[in-house]
């Protein structure tokens, strides 16, 4: 019983004494290193800051740590970009100037400068600095396109690319005609008889160009309007998704465009066998991606996201998304 008390009274001394290390014991400061980032010149980066995508951006910047350092790096979103290994010296100091090129994508993206020891430890970082690249294209989404109506005519079938706006004919009419760059229709199937032509049927992307020969917006009267001669093409690659600046757009459109760009898609094949047209095309549907360019001479691509249903039908619409060169 006695031997159990002293054992007792000694865990509690115990406690105390650590209890009492643990109010005294100052929380050790990881971050021992002082990072300057000194500036230069006009490209040199010591603070957050918003570029143009592809500018030149320019780190200069020194690092003085009270241990000795071996690994000095430069970091962008928090994964290494330039690791630098100091060979020579004290190694208590170390200076660098770090030209880049700015993304091309969107920003921001975070800079910051870190240093560990010969063993790896971690020694300290610098402040984090946002380097924010603003978009060289517009992003548009969601815009619906609906069947043209005979009535009314308040369907909206046409959009320019430029600014996302989207006009029925009642409401573009002249005055809006010459920002409109394609317009949208549904073509529905006809009888094929031997010598005549079959009209190609499915829903229809075309230049304000093409009408009305052949009209395929036949009730409405443009005589008047401006139409711009938009070119297209239908292609998967590369993704709408993986498209992120203009320098992208372009190069996607450069690429696709080359050869096979109609004012039309889908584009529309017609073979004569026997006295006999024939047209071959394939129809447009949800997910395809068109890469177009204005008459203006911007580059664009479009997503088709949604059709609702095949039909001429008042209600017929398609969703779209659009990235634009600005």
């Amino acid at each position: 019983m006695k031997k159990n008390i002293m054992l007792f009274c000694a865990s509690v001394m115990l406690f105390g004494m650590l209890a009492g290390c643990s109010k005294n014991t100052p929380i050790p400061n990881f971050n021992t290193i002082t990072v300057t980032f000194i500036n230069s010149g006009p490209k040199f980066v010591t603070s957050d800051i918003t570029v143009n995508p592809k500018d030149s951006i320019q780190f200069n910047y020194s690092v003085t740590s009270p241990t000795r350092m071996q690994y000095v790096y430069l970091m962008k979103n928090g994964a290494v970009l330039i690791a630098d290994t100091l060979k020579s010296g004290n190694k208590l100091s170390f200076s660098a100037i770090k030209k880049l090129v700015a993304d091309t994508a969107a920003g921001p993206f975070t800079y910051a400068v870190i240093a560990r020891d010969t063993a790896g430890v971690y020694l300290g970082t610098s402040q984090v600095i946002n380097v924010t690249t603003t978009p060289d294209f517009i992003y548009y989404t969601n815009r619906n396109l609906f069947v043209p109506d005979t009535t009314a005519k308040t369907n909206t079938c046409y959009i320019s690319a430029s600014t996302g706006n989207t006009f029925s004919y009642t409401s573009a009419g002249v005055a809006n005609s010459a920002s409109i760059d394609m317009e949208y229709y549904y073509r529905p199937d006809s009888a094929q008889t031997a010598g005549v032509k079959k009209t190609p049927f499915g829903h229809f992307i075309s230049a304000l160009s093409v009408s009305p020969s052949p009209a395929p917006i036949s009730m409405y009267d443009i005589s008047t309007w401006t139409k711009n001669a938009t070119i297209f093409k239908v292609s998967a690659t590369p993704t709408f998704a993986s498209v992120l600046s203009g320098g992208g757009i372009k190069s996607g459109c450069l690429t696709n465009l080359k050869t096979g760009a109609t004012n039309t898609v889908p584009a529309v094949t017609t073979t004569v066998s026997s006295g006999k047209q024939t047209d071959t095309f394939t129809a447009l549907a949800s997910g395809n991606v068109i890469w177009f360019k204005t008459a203006a001479g911007k580059y664009g691509v479009m997503q088709i996201s949604y059709i609702n249903q095949n039909s001429a039908a008042k209600g017929t619409f398609m969703t779209v998304d659009i990235k634009i060169q600005k």
